[in-house]
């Protein structure tokens, strides 16, 4: 599945008190993340949301795009956003017939949502990075930061690899092929 590029998809997010329809083509040439939550109306999901929306500038001047993904429906999340979570300033996508969920095999069927994941993908929409978590934990906006700029330096340096505690600060590994 890593370096595999997402399949199709068409689904519905809302978005600045709007439904949009979203496809492969609203995401081209730039990074995304797809933040996979379990469900809305939870108590770990909107810690999180609140972290990406302090973070998300950051993200939108690194070129990349956040989406936050549920299989609740597009009224849900609308319902969530406008009488709770009224700071979320990214799309959130429903995934209501599964399909965005199987396709990146995080479907639980038990419980019949997504597993809390996060996945970023590249300009050309190739899974660079995949984390999934138990539902009792929540992610580290911070790390997935963290994240991005190391595959988006490596994507620009083909032959320079990022160690654990690179921090933009041109400590790489070179390589000679």
């Amino acid at each position: 599945m890593l370096n595999t590029k997402i399949k199709p998809f068409n689904a519905i997010s809302y978005f600045n008190k709007k439904f949009y329809n979203i496809n492969l083509n609203d995401l081209k040439n730039k990074w995304n993340i797809f933040f996979f939550f379990p469900f809305s109306f939870t108590f770990v999901c909107p810690t999180e949301l609140k972290d990406i929306s302090n973070y998300n500038l950051k993200f939108k001047e690194k070129n990349c795009n956040i989406f936050a993904i549920s299989t609740d429906s597009h009224y849900t999340h609308k319902k969530w956003i406008d009488e709770e979570l009224t700071f979320v300033n990214f799309p959130l996508i429903s995934d209501f017939n599964k399909l965005i969920s199987k396709n990146f095999n995080i479907y639980n069927k038990k419980d019949g949502n997504c597993e809390r994941s996060t996945f970023i993908l590249d300009k050309n929409l190739n899974i660079k990075y995949i984390e999934i978590l138990d539902t009792n934990i929540g992610r580290s906006i911070l790390n997935i930061y963290q994240k991005l700029l190391m595959m988006q330096f490596t994507y620009k340096n083909i032959n320079k690899l990022c160690p654990f505690s690179w921090n933009n600060d041109n400590k790489y590994i070179e390589i000679n092929l």
